[in-house]
């Protein structure tokens, strides 16, 4: 391995860890998100066979180990395990335990850095860290904060981050590991962008830094001083890359990262700002993505935002379907309200979403499902009728919706889908049978806001595929599918193995084979009987692995044993005749 010093790897999170030359650690995430799928490929997937390749260049002098987080536990942020120490020839022992693993687990971006820079601080040796991850951090700690913790600790700390099928928005929440430790965001798209990422930063030779000119760019204040909350218009000139834009920030901040407010450069000039919620001296800032993969500011320009009697602050943008917050001040007068509607629309009825002030100076409204441009508004209810005081503009944008999870399930396994997309208050994940379009007669599902990042179904009891899909619900209580992914359902062998014939009243012993599940279970009916109810005698299959017993009836004939399996509606898996004499 030609790159230097001690480096870690995290995939959907990879961390490689080392300690000096030729010492790896590599932190593998397992969160659940790696079941989702480009191209029609999982990204745990992409995953393992980027790490086959890589390994198949570690020298036989490489001091290598592996760890991996969210392996063994749903929603533990401290699953994280040492499952091959730093030691030689140790590529085969890492590809095998990469390839057993089956996501499962949250994304603690920041605690994997901590171990990190926890090991440096005792080893004092200059680092190199590369973290590839396919989500945002899950674990309630930001890892923007942990990066500048790392970077004051003194420590020769330099950290890569490949955002690996991350959207913008998403890329400009993890990129600053990048920027505060001086290394480089790498996107990767696919399987070939992400093998190309990694030789780029684990096995090419470091380039030597080139000094590269930066291009004229100007932003211009607004001529008016804006209101606390509201939107305005920031003119700009630059070289207008697609991930270039224009931020707000408290005056001198340095730090391309946690910016107050920002719009992209791509959406035109001029750019649509939200100013801060608190009144006071700010700038406006071009922020330009380099040809060395770094941000860098190119022109500046000071602006004040006042205070005001009537304001209303939202975001300035939010993806469809969302329930979101607003804050507001005004009269608060009895019957009056915060709405939203159409751009533009100037009626004080047809709203698409509101809530009344009464309720507190924070309301909750959510965001229609087509997007678009619209306005939100303060109503006041006055004596000689409605009046718009105060609107400002929001943006609803497309959501971005994923769901993974294991392509297939046994019958009536429960199985966790990992979600992420618009936060719906009314929202859930289902599942149908394959290319079913109605909204309604699920075969299993949970509600968004009960199950936040992920939730459990219940596969069905008949083989086949099926559909799992995020349905969004808006304001007027309307549903429409999201996205969908599809599950393939595989049989149980199931068996019963019992006597041919019993003595009337007396009890035998069944022996069983099948899926197990809770609320399955062993029955006795007359022979013909279809029905799932009414049985004679019965066992829980839970109660009674492998075998449990039956009561045979006093009166004589033949009778069936069965194998019932408890799904939402029930179902016979498999028969046995017995004649009772």
């Amino acid at each position: 391995m030609n790159k230097r010093l001690m480096t870690a790897l995290a995939l959907g999170g990879l961390s490689l860890i080392a300690v000096a030359e030729k010492q790896t650690m590599i932190v593998f995430d397992a969160s659940g998100s790696m079941w989702g799928q480009i191209d029609g490929t999982a990204k745990i997937t992409m995953a393992r066979d980027a790490m086959g390749q890589i390994s198949q260049q570690f020298t036989t002098d490489d001091q290598v180990g592996l760890m991996v987080y969210g392996h063994r536990k749903k929603g533990d942020c401290q699953d994280i395990e040492l499952v091959v120490p730093i030691g030689s020839n140790n590529a085969t022992d890492i590809v095998n335990q990469v390839n057993g693993i089956k996501p499962k687990g949250k994304t603690p971006i920041s605690r994997s850095l901590q171990m990190a820079t926890e090991a440096l601080k005792i080893s004092e040796n200059s680092a190199e860290v590369v973290l590839i991850t396919d989500g945002l951090e899950t674990c309630d700690m930001n890892p923007c904060d942990v990066a500048a913790e790392a970077e004051s600790l003194g420590i020769d700390f330099t950290a890569h981050v490949i955002g690996f099928d991350l959207t913008s928005e998403e890329a400009k929440q993890v990129s600053c590991v990048a920027d505060i430790t001086g290394g480089q965001y790498l996107p990767a798209s696919d399987a070939a962008s992400l093998n190309d990422a990694l030789n780029q930063v684990l096995i090419e030779e470091d380039p030597e830094p080139v000094a590269i000119e930066l291009p004229k760019a100007s932003v211009h204040a607004p001529e008016t001083p804006p209101a606390i909350g509201s939107s305005f218009a920031a003119a700009w000139e630059g070289p207008a890359g697609k991930d270039d834009y224009i931020d707000v920030v408290k005056p001198n901040d340095e730090r391309t990262y946690q910016e107050l407010s920002y719009q992209w450069t791509r959406h035109g000039s001029p750019a649509q700002i939200k100013a801060p919620g608190e009144p006071g001296e700010y700038e406006l800032r071009y922020i330009w993505q380099g040809t060395d993969n770094k941000r860098h500011i190119l022109a500046r320009a000071p602006f004040t935002v006042v205070d005001s009697a009537v304001s209303l602050q939202a975001p300035a943008s939010v993806m469809a379907g969302e329930n979101f917050s607003v804050a507001w001040k005004g009269p608060n007068e009895q019957g009056d309200y915060v709405d939203l509607v159409k751009q533009g629309d100037q009626r004080t009825y047809g709203e698409l979403t509101y809530f009344y002030t009464k309720t507190g100076t924070n309301g909750t409204l959510v965001a229609p499902s087509s997007p678009g441009l619209y306005d939100i508004r303060y109503i006041l209810e006055a004596a000689d009728g409605r009046e718009i005081l105060h609107h400002v503009p929001i943006e609803v944008l497309k959501p971005e919706v994923s769901l993974s999870f294991e392509p297939t399930a046994e019958i009536g396994a429960e199985f966790t889908v990992y979600w992420s997309g618009p936060k719906n208050s009314q929202g859930y994940i289902d599942l149908v049978k394959a290319g079913d379009t109605r909204t309604y007669g699920e075969l299993s599902y949970f509600y968004l806001k009960d199950s936040p990042e992920s939730g459990t179904l219940r596969a069905d009891i008949q083989p086949g595929d099926y559909d799992v899909r995020f349905i969004l619900q808006n304001g007027k209580g309307q549903r429409s599918i999201l996205t969908k992914s599809t599950l393939t359902i595989l049989p149980v062998t199931t068996t019963l193995t019992a006597p041919s014939k019993g003595a009337a009243g007396s009890t035998i012993t069944v022996n069983w084979q099948g899926p197990g599940r809770k609320g399955d279970y062993v029955d006795l009916v007359k022979q013909g009987d279809t029905r799932t109810y009414g049985e004679l005698s019965y066992f829980y299959t839970n109660n009674n692995p492998e075998q449990g017993s039956l009561t045979l009836p006093e009166q004589p004939g033949t009778y069936t044993i069965r194998y019932i399996i408890q799904g939402k509606q029930r179902g016979i898996l498999a028969t046995s005749d017995i004649v009772v004499e």
